[in-house]
């Protein structure tokens, strides 16, 4: 059953957010509703949910880093 869930969000992430949808040949809503079907999911419910590698590569991203510092470890564990 799908509900209408109201979000404040800045107005560039949401149209940044709607390119990147586009050009994956989804939907906002689609995305959001991804995302969160994934929080707190164990890796067997994660197996239920299909998402492509470009959206799995966002989980997480809201935390950040804290510091430049952070940052740079960040980007080096990455490419690593």
């Amino acid at each position: 059953m799908n509900r209408k869930l109201t979000l404040s969000v800045d107005e560039v992430a949401i149209e940044s957010g709607k390119r990147f949808a586009a050009s994956n040949g989804t939907s906002l809503s689609r995305m959001v509703e991804t995302f969160l079907m994934l929080l707190g999911n164990t890796p067997e419910e994660d197996r239920l949910v299909s998402v492509s590698p470009k959206l799995m590569s966002l989980v997480g991203i809201g935390a950040g880093p804290v510091s430049e510092a952070d940052y740079r470890a960040h980007l080096e564990a990455r490419n690593a």
